[in-house]
């Protein structure tokens, strides 16, 4: 265990730690107006051109071209109705919030998210709060890199100035939470909020 006198920085995910997300939302909506049956959606859904999305290398047009391509059936799809599907596939900010506005009072506090433009620009620095609350920001799709890599996490504590042991990062996906261990990194499977305190608590974080 890390000497609790040695973390400086908290970097939180977004999406399923801060935020709720809901891509059976997003792919119902989807469904309905192409009629393409919600299972086949879901099956279909363009991984390899996403993750090159979430890592900047493809633009917002490529990105609804890829997935309108990947539907199984010739379709009526637009790429406006594209990216009302797109937006709802953000929910609401989470009780995490209220963790990070406390940690902020004697941490620093980052994002660290695998995520693209059109949600962070259109959805996330608008309507919510956190962005505003944090000390910097690490989005996948700005550093060309996304969680598990290893290049991701060591972008984020070379600007957060910040040695990995010194820092702890909190996810969602345990995947994500094994990468940054391995430039060594503490790391914090996240589950819950209830869970979260008490991970937390073990490393004598002052945060009251």
């Amino acid at each position: 265990m890390v000497n609790i006198n040695q973390i400086e920085v908290i970097f939180f995910d977004i999406g399923g730690v801060l935020l709720t997300i809901h891509p059976d939302v997003m792919i119902t909506k989807i469904s309905n107006l192409t009629n393409i049956p919600f299972k086949i959606l879901k099956d279909s859904f363009p991984e390899d051109q996403h993750d090159l999305y979430e890592k900047g290398e493809i633009t917002d047009l490529e990105w609804f071209q890829a997935y309108k391509k990947s539907l199984p059936n010739v379709n009526s799809l637009t790429e406006h109705e594209f990216w009302i599907a797109w937006s709802m596939l953000i929910g609401k900010e989470t009780e995490v919030l209220d963790i990070l506005i406390r940690l902020k009072k004697n941490y620093k506090v980052w994002l660290l998210s695998n995520t693209n433009s059109y949600h962070i620009m259109n959805e996330v620095e608008n309507n919510f709060a956190f962005p505003n609350l944090v000390d910097g920001k690490i989005y996948s799709f700005e550093v060309r890199s996304r969680k598990p890599e290893k290049k991701i996490y060591e972008v984020a504590c070379e600007k957060a100035n910040v040695e990995p042991c010194r820092s702890i990062f909190i996810d969602d996906l345990e995947l994500n939470i094994v990468g940054a261990n391995k430039i060594g990194m503490n790391g914090i499977h996240y589950i819950n909020t209830n869970q979260l305190n008490n991970k937390l608590e073990t490393y004598g974080l002052n945060y009251e």
